[in-house]
């Protein structure tokens, strides 16, 4: 083998056995506030299976939906500024800001 592939094969090692241990931690430090979305959505502890999906979907939607109305205007003006000064990603930029706001309003219909 030659030392620059052993190289790079103990480095892709590495780095998975990394991903691996920062999962873990991630899983450990942030369980806490997964509980406390879920107290905040209104979801029972109780539920289970699709019952606590759709609870915390309903209950989190609305928040979700105004931070991307307020955020979809300006996403708009920067795409047309783009596209007005020759940019290409312009109208991805304006896509992506209407393509999600109109999946959020329509959330609760794919949900319910």
């Amino acid at each position: 083998m030659f030392p620059l592939a052993l190289a790079r094969r103990s480095l892709t090692v590495a780095a998975g056995r990394l991903t691996a241990a920062f999962a873990v931690l991630a899983a450990v430090c942030f369980a806490p506030g997964i509980a406390l979305v879920a107290k905040a959505a209104g979801i029972p502890a109780n539920a289970a299976g699709i019952d606590g999906f759709v609870n915390g979907a309903k209950a989190l939607v609305t928040p979700a939906l105004v931070m991307v109305a307020a955020v979809a205007p300006l996403a708009l003006i920067a795409g047309g500024l783009i596209l007005l000064f020759g940019g290409r990603r312009g109208m991805q930029i304006i896509g992506t800001a209407l393509g999600v706001l109109l999946l959020l309003g329509s959330v609760t219909a794919l949900v319910a």
